[in-house]
């Protein structure tokens, strides 16, 4: 059996607000009709890395780069790739969740990256549409009444990791500037990036509350997506100014529909860009719920 007829697996233990489940399985068949083998597939707005690990779990990429740049994020991901996803895995599954125990966790200095990670991934886990931003609560009533127990799956947690860690030989990690990431690669042959930043353009955005750093310099994001050979999945908000520095780089824009943390349908912007040389077209599939943004 072909990794083209293999769905991926659930592997990221993040949960995002608007995440990307359905955008992926388009990303991939992307990728597996670009006409050539993946060097290097780059997620240079980590987050909960859904499409990366993805890409690495069907082997479509000889190596993943995942950055981020909020310290805490990147704090789960280096305890997991670099040796103490056991520990880790372990922690999760013992831990006796309690509004007491979630809050003394939640309020507890950190003594290094390890207690980091689990201060982080506990708090996306039992706030409200896996917000971490200041000011972002926890879930009071949740699903079925399960308040901060409806989304802390302890044993599917730590499977999860335990799947990751199998995958590390695959996956790179960078904590830092997702832009400087694309710009180390602008140039490499066979390189390709699906990039999803926070959205904030000209001030307005559902970033700016969603994330803690939400200030992407979305014309330099644009300046530097102008200059990156290989080709591109782009994901933004509606948004004229978006689509304006798009076009000016080249970048087709089409729109497709999304659900919020709040089960709302909107329409988002899905841009793609061609490789420099026009070898491939940047073409997502047949039947790929993709409207031309009007």
């Amino acid at each position: 059996m072909t990794s083209a007829s293999i769905a991926p697996s659930t592997l990221s233990p993040f949960r995002y607000p608007g995440g990307k489940s359905a955008l992926r399985p388009k990303v991939i068949n992307w990728i597996q009709n670009l006409g050539y083998r993946v060097e290097h597939f780059i997620e240079p707005f980590a987050g909960g890395s859904s499409v990366g690990l993805a890409v690495a779990e069907l082997g479509l990429a000889d190596s993943v780069i995942l950055a981020e740049l909020d310290s805490d994020v990147a704090a789960v991901w280096n305890v997991i790739l670099n040796g103490q996803a056991d520990a880790f895995a372990a922690k999760i599954r013992n831990f006796n969740l309690t509004k007491t125990s979630a809050r003394e966790t939640l309020d507890a200095k950190c003594r290094g990256v390890f207690d980091r990670a689990f201060r982080c991934l506990l708090q996306n886990r039992i706030s409200r549409g896996g917000i971490m931003a200041p000011g972002a609560g926890v879930l009071n009533y949740g699903e079925a009444g399960k308040g901060i127990h409806s989304r802390w799956y302890p044993n599917t947690l730590a499977k999860r990791i335990d799947a990751i860690q199998a995958l590390r030989h695959k996956l790179t990690f960078v904590e830092g500037d997702g832009l400087e990431i694309l710009r180390r690669f602008c140039s490499t042959p066979q390189t390709v990036a699906f990039v999803d930043p926070p959205y904030v353009a000209g001030g307005r955005g559902a970033g700016l509350r969603l994330y803690r750093h939400n200030n992407v310099d979305y014309k330099e994001l644009f300046k530097v997506i102008r200059s990156f050979n290989g080709p591109m999945i782009i994901t933004y908000h509606r948004s004229e100014i978006v689509e304006r520095e798009a076009k000016a780089a080249g970048v087709e824009c089409h729109t497709m529909n999304m659900h919020t943390a709040h089960t709302i349908s909107k329409r988002q912007l899905i841009l793609y860009k061609a490789s420099s040389n026009g070898f491939t077209k940047g073409c997502l599939g047949k039947n790929n719920c993709l409207e031309k943004a009007r």
